[in-house]
């Protein structure tokens, strides 16, 4: 065994089972209504699923002679059901090829229940620490996460029992983190007391708020459907402001909905209930048409079409009303279930909310709270419609109400913290501002009612504050529904918090303040596992501060270091935040501005971790895969602080199958990256005297991840390549050309996915792909690569300039694909050849292929049109058609057509199309000389097609 310095090589040096935590990864996130406490604690973005974190924490400091079936079994994925003579793997393989047949629990068909609910049994541990003590010189490592934020890689390291630090720079991150590693391990259980004390809130708040609720006899209201208003600007109709007019919508053409009706004589609008298809027809009535769409509006009596500039005029003058449309409420009876209905508005529900504003404007306290200005920043999507103030998110009796749990919270305050040790006291006061937080997120005026469930969704569906033209408000009072509801989720978040890490005796830091600079002696950690913030993806400070306004109400008095500013830190977060520049960028790039700042913050914490990271250390980086320039930057960052990178392992972070139903891929993937510190290297190197070495080990990794099989996918086999890529590159940095200019990492890398490209093309297609012109090799290429039609925009410009092709280029003019939310889509035939039905003058002229022509720009065009005719025309025209254009013996449409077979799914209409084209008289004709497994089922572990098939 080679050794670094005092330690043997670790697990994550080696290769790790990565298919089967990616099936582990898609259980646990399969059910949203079983996930970890750590998801639903609180809202915190772009958390890692358990599988891949436990599985970078447990490889980081475990040896590589610990073999997959242990590693498995140690993670928690130990069925009981398997047979002697196959291993883990494959059997946590074939049960997810299996699990549509299977009958009864679905931890019956596995064997286990899902990995996050198990903990290490004493012996389990016993096991673990002791290979972890012979690894770490008899003692276990310390385990720290610098970006801590939501607590799930310290979280797994607790449960193992090992030492852990955990720092955050965001005070309300670091507040989660409080509750998730320090709190439910405190002597005992204070679930009662939790419960307790949110109940005596509850009861005081709605003996204060009863009057702003007002239910009619046996009824009570749950929930209020509302839309914004503006004045029409041509009738002076106030204009309730709607996506759509849906309450329930069962089907697209059944459900509850309300229905607008003009007030003529007082320029308003009254709804109505209304029953589809009971009491209307969608024919007459159609709901999902209201009065908004793509930012404009129309006015529901004189049809004007309202500007947007119009509608955010008025808002930032203030003037946006609201309208109260729908109402969701329960019947009580007696012994019964409450029967949940909806019905319209009446005048006792208006007289309430006018009470609630009325009260808000005769308050002093009320009128003054929050005045604090929002942070605009990247993720706001809300200033131009007058939301500039924090008091502004909420509506003047969501206000009212949030304000008034906040009073009753602090008049149970003080009795708490005399009732208990300070310890226990901090831990009850955090868990009910937790749920008092939960309540902000589903009550708020960008909180949205979700009629397809139908409920009330929350404000952080998506990574923004994005303006809702009509909003759902709760009624926070209602029994079993509201603060009842947030006390009970966040009860049972503290419950299995306890349950899972209770009994763990591992030592716990938890400090506030930037990775770069953390209060730790030099060389005192021995594992760091880190899931930075990448670039661009989350604002976490700016979405944060929503919440920060009100935990510094809360618990600014218990955690004053974390609530000392007025809103978050901008300055010190590492994200490449545009806005920061907005005023001084002067002639420069905001966005490369941004771009250094993100890459200089990084490198600090890089070096930050250096310093602490003892030489022995290991430094696991886990992101998520998205956009090549992730590698570049982060690498870059690593290399300057002083660390080579020894391996990247891609865990699947979504179901393969389901992603390649929905033609994505497995580009989702969280990477772990292992580093080690580096010797320091004074010398430049030639990038002529690397770049063989890095195409040779990439081409090595390829080969010999091919040989395992199921494990690796083909995308996996290009990210595992940039390991070893990257380790002969930072043990060679600085790299320079002739010229003596710096070579960045990306250059390193796209020699190792050309490297990889060349191993596919000649282990699993034909020949002669490689005399075929390089727009159809991207083509093929891409299928080849990512394994379906979806994949995310960067790879495929990679790829695009690896073959020597402009991706735009491929898109206007030849329309081999077209974009899809960011990400690149791959066209079939029926996209881009003309319908050879048709007259040429009646044909799209957005199709650039014309079937009837006899040249074609490329091998592609050629075989789209071939596939088209034979489509259309049958096979005996397609033969004519083939004969004419000389395709049987032209090579390149030969390859191409083979090419195809060979990697589109077998479900795919254009795979079917080519085996018919190259069976019968046309396959004469064409005279491919195939083997038969290529028309052999799919049929695979996973339901994705892999490289080779073992099991």
């Amino acid at each position: 065994m080679t050794e670094k310095n005092n330690r043997p090589n670790l697990k994550i040096e080696s290769n790790l089972p990565i298919r089967t935590v990616g099936i582990e990864t898609e259980r646990e996130r399969k059910n949203f209504t079983d996930l970890p406490p750590q998801n639903y604690i609180h809202v915190w973005w772009a958390r890692r699923p358990t599988p891949a974190t436990r599985l970078a924490v447990l490889s980081s400091v475990l040896p590589d002679t610990v073999d997959d079936d242990t590693l498995l079994r140690w993670m928690g994925m130990n069925p009981d059901n398997k047979p002697r003579d196959s291993s883990i793997a494959e059997h946590i393989r074939h049960k997810k090829r299996t699990k549509d047949s299977a009958s009864g629990p679905i931890y019956d068909h596995y064997g286990y229940k899902k990995a996050w609910k198990q903990s290490p049994s004493k012996d389990t541990l016993s096991e673990i620490h002791d290979t972890v003590r012979q690894t770490w010189d008899g003692e276990l490592p310390t385990v720290l996460d610098a970006t801590a934020g939501g607590g799930s890689i310290p979280f797994e390291s607790v449960r193992y029992g090992f030492p852990t630090v955990a720092n955050e720079l965001n005070p309300v991150a670091s507040v989660i983190l409080k509750a998730v590693l320090e709190h439910p391990r405190i002597n005992g259980d204070l679930s009662d007391e939790i419960q307790k004390w949110g109940e005596e809130i509850n009861k005081r708040a709605r003996n204060d708020l009863s009057e702003y609720f007002p239910s009619k006899q046996g009824e009570e209201t749950h929930e209020y459907m509302w839309a914004h208003t503006i004045t029409c600007p041509d009738c002076g109709l106030e204009v309730p402001l709607s996506p759509n007019w849906w309450l329930d919508k069962e089907s697209a053409n059944e459900g509850v909905a309300v229905r607008p009706k003009i007030n003529e004589s007082e320029d308003t609008v009254k709804f109505e209930i209304v029953n589809l298809p009971d009491d209307i027809d969608k024919s007459t009535y159609n709901p999902t048409n209201g009065s908004t769409s793509r930012g404009k509006a129309t006015c529901l009596r004189c049809d004007v079409v309202i500007e947007g500039d119009e509608i955010k005029s008025q808002a930032q003058s203030k003037n946006l009303g609201y309208q109260l449309y729908g109402v969701h409420a329960a019947k009580k009876s007696s012994g019964k279930r409450n029967k949940r209905y909806f019905r319209a508005p009446e005048t006792k529900d208006i007289e309430g909310f006018e009470r609630a504003c009325n009260a808000v404007s005769e308050s002093v306290e009320l009128s003054t709270i929050l005045t604090e200005e929002r942070y605009i920043g990247p993720a706001d999507r809300s200033e131009n419609y007058g939301i500039e103030q924090w008091r502004e998110m909420f509506s003047p009796r969501q206000l009212l109400v949030h304000w008034t749990y906040l009073q009753k919270y602090e008049e149970i305050k003080a009795t708490v913290q005399e009732s208990y040790p300070q310890e226990e006291a901090n831990a009850i006061l955090t868990y009910l501002a937790i749920a008092a937080d939960k309540a902000l997120d589903y009550n708020c005026r960008l909180s949205v009612w979700d009629s397809t469930v139908p409920k009330l969704a929350h404000l952080f569906s998506r990574h923004d504050f994005a303006f809702a033209w009509s909003f759902a408000e709760s009624n926070l009072t209602a029994e079993g529904l509201g603060y009842e509801w947030v006390l009970e989720n966040t009860l049972k978040a503290y419950s299995d918090f306890h349950n899972l890490s209770g009994d763990s005796e591992a030592p716990v830091d938890v400090f506030q303040g930037d990775a770069a600079s953390l209060p730790i002696d030099a060389e005192s950690i021995q594992a760091i596992v880190l899931d930075p913030p990448y670039y661009d993806n989350v604002m976490y400070a700016e979405l944060s501060d929503f919440f920060y306004v009100w935990l510094k109400q809360y618990l600014g008095d218990i955690y004053p270091d974390f609530f000392s500013r007025e809103l978050t830190d901008k300055q010190s977060e590492a994200v490449a935040n545009q806005a920061e520049y907005e005023d001084i960028a002067g002639d420069n790039s905001k966005r490369e501005l941004a771009k250094n700042d993100y890459e200089n913050k990084m490198t600090g914490i890089f070096q930050e971790m250096h310093r602490v990271l003892d030489d022995d250390g290991i430094f696991t980086l886990m992101f998520t895969h998205k956009k090549t320039e992730a590698w570049d930057t982060l690498t870059k960052s690593l290399i300057e602080a002083g660390f080579a990178v020894k391996s990247t392992h891609p865990v699947s972070t979504e179901s393969p199958l389901s992603l390649h139903q929905a033609g994505k891929n497995a580009a989702e993937s969280t990477i772990l990256l292992a580093s080690e510190k580096r010797e320091e290297n004074d010398e430049y190197t030639l990038w002529s005297d690397v770049k063989n070495t890095t195409r040779t080990v990439a081409r090595e990794k390829a080969r010999e991840l091919d040989q395992q099989g199921v494990e690796f996918t083909k995308v996996d086999m290009v990210l595992a390549s940039f390991g070893p890529t990257l380790r002969v590159f930072t043990e060679k940095y600085p790299v320079v050309n002739d010229e003596g200019e710096e070579i960045r990492p990306q250059k390193a890398l796209d020699e190792a996915r050309g490297a990889v490209s060349d191993y596919l093309i000649e282990n699993y297609l034909n020949e002669g792909v490689k005399q075929v012109d390089s727009k159809t090799e991207w083509y093929i290429l891409s299928w080849l690569i990512f394994e379906a039609r979806r994949f995310p925009y960067d790879e495929a410009r990679r790829l695009a300039i690896g073959v020597g092709e402009d991706l735009d280029s491929l898109k206007k003019e030849h329309r081999m694909w077209r974009k899809r939310s960011g990400d690149v889509l791959l066209r079939p035939h029926s996209d881009r050849v003309q319908d050879i039905n048709k007259s040429s003058d009646n044909r799209s002229g957005r199709k650039p292929v014309d079937p009837e022509a006899l040249s074609f720009a490329t091998a592609l065009d050629k075989v789209h049109a071939a596939l088209h005719v034979y489509e259309a025309k049958g096979a005996t025209t397609a033969w004519n058609w083939l004969n004419d254009r000389n395709c049987g013996s032209d090579p390149q449409f030969r390859a191409t057509v083979e090419a195809l077979l060979r990697i589109l799914p077998h479900d795919d209409d254009d795979w079917n199309l080519a085996r018919d084209l190259a069976a019968g008289e046309t396959g004469e004709l064409l005279n491919l000389d195939l083997d038969s497994a290529i028309f052999q089922e799919q049929e695979d572990e996973e339901g994705q097609k892999t490289l080779t098939d073992e099991f």
